[in-house]
């Protein structure tokens, strides 16, 4: 009967004798569990490769959304950077031309000013200039009746309101001593002109341009000087105020008229009583002039 080998697991009977005297042959249980393990080893090995590839695969795949990603984030990059460019541009030619505007409109406020200073000008000229009709209206009115009778003559000359009296009404040729015609006419127009209290006046001496021939004088403008001062005198005496009157000789050098004809010699010679502007009619000086000593 065969007998189990415990130690082996298997059943085993009688061992055969040995062939030729050698002994029997085992059966390789040992190369068999090697060649199991081994299988078992290639299996797990092949699971383990196909495990691999399948991660590489995944790996791949997410690699290769993420380059997409980034390819398009790439693409955004490039895109908002121009946009930044373009706006860097837009915002460089919105500024330089908010510095034209603000330069215009800086221009445009200084003309503004400009204007409403010489609108301001403009006004208190007017102003002025209709207080000298005035006056020279109020004084053609006073002298109305002397300007009828050829006495004188009220004018505007360069600006100024001029009372024009004929030298042959008050001085004999060469002489600086007034007629007494001439004394009236002086002291009339004096007694008028006191009137204007917060007025100066200029008087001034004119002749023609033909020397002077058996006269004290030494030529025109000393004769012209010599006459001027002889009216302001009389003016005084008429009751005017010294410190507003000036006396001046011009000689033949401010004709009215031309002094190559008779006609124009006699307009020539002349006395002419200037109103002077007061210091509010003339323009201010600028502030470089203005700020002088007070003393």
């Amino acid at each position: 009967m065969a007998k189990r080998d415990e130690s082996e697991g298997v059943t085993v009977g009688k061992v055969a004798p040995a062939v030729g005297g050698r002994p029997p042959r085992r059966f390789p249980w040992r190369l068999l569990l090697w060649a199991i393990l081994m299988t078992g080893a290639a299996g797990a090995g092949g699971y383990f490769a196909w495990q691999y590839r399948e991660s590489a695969k995944e790996r791949g795949a997410r690699l290769d959304v993420c380059s997409a990603e980034l390819g398009r984030a790439a693409g955004e990059r490039d895109t908002a950077t121009t946009q930044l460019t373009t706006c860097q541009g837009d915002n460089a030619q919105l500024t330089t031309r908010q510095q034209e505007i603000d330069a215009q409109l800086s221009k445009m406020e200084h003309n503004l000013d400009a204007t409403r200073e010489e609108l301001t000008a403009l006004r208190a000229a007017r102003a002025e200039a209709e207080k000298r009709i005035a006056a020279m209206t109020e004084i053609q009115k006073q002298f109305a009746e002397m300007i009828d009778t050829g006495q004188l003559a009220v004018t505007s000359r360069r600006g100024n309101l001029v009372v024009e009296l004929p030298a042959e009404v008050l001085f004999s040729s060469g002489s600086a001593d007034l007629s007494k015609k001439g004394e009236l006419a002086v002291l009339e127009v004096g007694i008028i002109l006191k009137k204007f209290l917060d007025r100066r006046f200029l008087v001034v001496g004119h002749t023609d341009n033909l020397p002077l021939k058996g006269s004290v004088y030494k030529d025109n403008w000393e004769l012209s000087t010599a006459r001027a001062l002889t009216v302001t005198r009389f003016l005084v005496q008429a009751g005017m105020n010294p410190a507003n009157l000036v006396a001046a000789g011009a000689g033949e050098h401010d004709p009215a008229k031309g002094n190559d004809t008779a006609a124009g010699r006699q307009h020539n010679r002349r006395i002419e009583i200037v109103l002077m502007p007061a210091l509010s009619e003339l323009p201010p000086l600028p502030a470089s002039l203005g700020a002088g000593d007070d003393g």
